[in-house]
């Protein structure tokens, strides 16, 4: 998918500002299992990377920078960074570029150079990943680099990143032993569907619908009764970016909706019973709607029974004694005009 930031000449100004990440889409395709905190300086590293450098460059990560992007606090920070870079280097990604017969292995990291003094380590990507990720003219997939970094889950990451790529189609399809290579799930994890189900598809969806540009759904898809695959549904999120108090206002409004439909129905209840739109009104405005709903149900057992001789004097005295219809279930009450 060719981005709208690429289409509209943006996607330089904003990989400048640290805002993108850009890759490739085979590299979005390649099967691998990395950690959360593993994925995140991954992640933070392809943001420095610039579109029109000519090749991988060394990316200088502070400490102080480092905890912020894994949540590692005390005095674990060096040696916690220095076993995610290390298995970084051995972590084995697996490309298969599409429309060829090929098969690329290859480390994340080239190198990790730290500098103890002045508390930072420089990474660079592993030069065979360039391909993927410099001078790309299509087949590549930008993605914000805030929505990436607030999910905190990795399969969420990974979803998010597969999905991304088919949003200006609205769909995409992947088989369910496609899903666990992409997200790095062994074959003795996660056995049963529901529980792949419940752990990795429903907790991805609910996360990235939160806290992305995006919105999604899924089906599950069978073959021959037995399911094989997930179809996803994409959409943009219409709740991207709201601020609290934009959310607040919009569920304020909702519920204010909600009691005009509710305050326009008890008033077409108190028209048939006999009072006036005025009296309607002022006796909305005076009691509460469930006070006033309370009162109606309580006279209509009454009314149903066949016995009552006035009907809106009735309901004016439930609403004045707030009838509870429990309370008036069995019993028979008579109200003189």
């Amino acid at each position: 998918m060719i981005s709208e930031l690429v289409r509209n000449g943006k996607i330089k100004e904003k990989a400048e500002k640290n805002e993108i990440v850009v890759q490739h889409n085979n590299l979005m395709e390649a099967r691998y299992r990395l950690s959360l905190q593993e994925k995140r300086v991954v992640i933070w590293l392809a943001s420095q990377v610039q579109q029109t450098d000519g090749d991988f460059k060394e990316h200088v990560l502070s400490i102080k920078k480092f905890a912020e992007l894994t949540d590692v606090r005390g005095d674990r920070l060096y040696s916690e960074l220095q076993a995610i870079t290390r298995r970084l280097m051995q972590r084995i990604i697996s490309i298969y570029p599409i429309g060829e017969n090929r098969l690329i292995q290859v480390a994340w990291l080239g190198a990790a150079d730290y500098k103890f003094d002045q508390g930072t380590a420089s990474l660079s990507f592993h030069p065979h990943l360039q391909p993927f990720m410099l001078n790309l003219k299509n087949h590549f997939t930008a993605l914000n680099l805030s929505d990436l970094m607030g999910l905190q889950s990795i399969y969420s990451i990974r979803i998010f990143e597969l999905i991304k790529q088919y949003e200006s189609i609205g769909k995409r399809e992947i088989s369910l032993k496609d899903l666990r290579e992409y997200c790095g799930v062994t074959p003795d994890k996660y056995k049963k569907f529901n529980d792949l189900k419940k752990r990795i598809i429903e907790s991805a969806t609910e996360e990235i619908n939160e806290k992305t540009d995006i919105f999604i759904s899924y089906e599950a898809v069978k073959t021959a009764r037995k399911i094989t695959s997930i179809r996803f549904s994409i959409k943009k999120n219409p709740e991207y970016k709201k601020t609290a108090f934009e959310k607040s206002q919009m569920e304020k409004a909702v519920i204010i909706q909600k009691e005009l439909r509710s305050e326009k129905a008890i008033i077409q209840q108190l028209l048939e019973y006999g009072f006036t739109d005025s009296q309607s009104k002022k006796i909305v405005k005076s009691n509460s709607q469930e006070a006033i709903t309370n009162a109606i149900k309580s006279v209509d057992i009454q009314v149903s029974r066949g016995k009552v001789k006035n009907a809106k004097a009735m309901l004016t005295k439930a609403i004045k004694e707030q009838w509870h219809p429990e309370k008036y279930q069995n019993k028979l009450l008579k109200v003189a005009c």
